[in-house]
């Protein structure tokens, strides 16, 4: 649910106001570019104003960090996730430690209000300090505009309206690592914005029966044809055979595509058809705000795969250590920055020392872990 905001406060860090909208949209055209607020209207909404923080100066919002909440689901296990971004603060008002303020603001009301993981949609030094970590062994594709041929199996491709909402809804509820998306997210990515690009969706059909969906940025100036896969969901061999139709219809000179490495089938696919991925992280980066909630959420997982021996994993939080145990042995985490890549994987296996060191615990733990992350797609703040 979104968060209240503090109704009483003049300046000072708190939740923008409902009549500072305005001001609000100055700072963000200001730093970004004009427009950008009515772009995501899933973030800049007076529904979601509680989780819109600010730092206000003599009635002016100078500062801002914001997040918006969803659910969302890891091998059927529910977890709840904040997607933060839109940083801002006036050039005139840098230097007095805002941004840190805010973020640090942002870290107490997410775990105050049971958020398991903030999902960041960029890189600062500010962000590593607070435990922020590239995590992930995803995959980047290209596909050429010489290689469409091969991925195009003759299905039928269509824009999507928001008459197929419903369906599309329907597809993405089978992804074994998804967001639990409101109808409001599907309409935004119809023909709007997602991963900060204007987006368009369209529906892959087999026989007349709806089988996937990709979310495609539209190409714009400085783009050079090349575009990339925003969001995506459905069956994996009607994707890779649609995606050639987009590149010919689109006149497109090329497109990326990211997959995410729990994905094998559809990295597999990919192969198959002559394509070769490069090794890269997941979007943005990773947060861990609820450690040893987020370990107890994701049980179910842990039981399925270890069975009866998953009873003996503990999960602790001492100071700044996250504590991974099994009979008697430990996987300790100096910090949450550590257990991120402890749960989620890194690129060049950061995680792997400490697993090697903790015997018993480091066995077990390498039997679960990596788990998947998110990626924010149409989620993207």
């Amino acid at each position: 649910m979104p968060r209240e905001f503090e109704p009483s406060w003049e300046d000072g860090i708190r939740s923008v106001h409902l009549d500072e909208f305005d001001s609000l949209d100055r700072l963000i055209s200001d730093v970004f570019f004009p427009g950008l607020f009515e772009r995501q209207p899933h973030v800049f909404t007076p529904e979601n104003a509680g989780n819109l923080r600010v730092v206000v100066k003599d009635g002016e919002v100078v500062s801002h960090i914001g997040t918006i909440r969803r659910q969302a689901v890891i091998y059927g296990c529910p977890i709840s996730v904040a997607s933060l971004g839109g940083v801002a603060t006036y050039e005139s008002q840098r230097g007095h430690g805002y941004a840190t303020a805010l973020f640090e603001d942002t870290m107490r009301v997410c775990r105050e209000d049971g958020v398991d993981i903030i999902l960041v949609s960029g890189y600062r030094k500010m962000y590593h300090r607070l435990g922020c970590r590239y995590i992930g062994k995803d995959w980047a594709f290209e596909i050429q505009a010489d290689q469409a041929n091969t991925f195009d199996d003759g299905l039928e491709v269509t824009a999507a309206s928001e008459a197929d909402i419903a369906d599309l809804m329907r597809v993405y509820r089978f992804e074994p690592v998804r967001w639990v998306r409101p109808p409001a997210d599907y309409a935004q990515m119809i023909d709007g914005w997602a991963m900060n690009r204007p987006a368009r969706t369209f529906l892959v059909k087999d026989g007349g029966h709806l089988r996937s969906f990709v979310v495609l940025q539209v190409p714009g100036e400085g783009d050079d044809g090349r575009v990339r896969v925003l969001d995506f969901a459905g069956d994996r061999v009607c994707l890779a055979g649609a995606l050639g139709r987009l590149v010919k219809d689109q006149g497109l000179q090329g497109m990326d595509l990211h997959v995410m490495g729990h994905d094998r089938l559809f990295g597999d696919v990919l192969r198959e058809r002559g394509l070769e991925g490069k090794p890269v992280s997941t979007s943005g980066t990773m947060l861990v705000i609820h450690f040893a909630q987020l370990m107890e959420r994701m049980r179910p997982y842990f039981e399925e795969v270890l069975g009866e021996a998953a009873k003996g994993l503990v999960f602790e939080e001492q100071g700044d250590q996250m504590i991974f145990g099994y009979g008697g042995d430990r996987v300790v985490a100096e910090n949450r920055g550590t257990a991120a890549q402890i749960i989620f994987g890194t690129l060049d296996d950061a995680e792997a020392r400490l697993l090697d060191a903790g015997g018993q615990a480091g066995e077990v733990l390498r039997k679960v872990f990596p788990i998947p992350g998110l990626w924010c797609g149409v989620n993207y703040v």
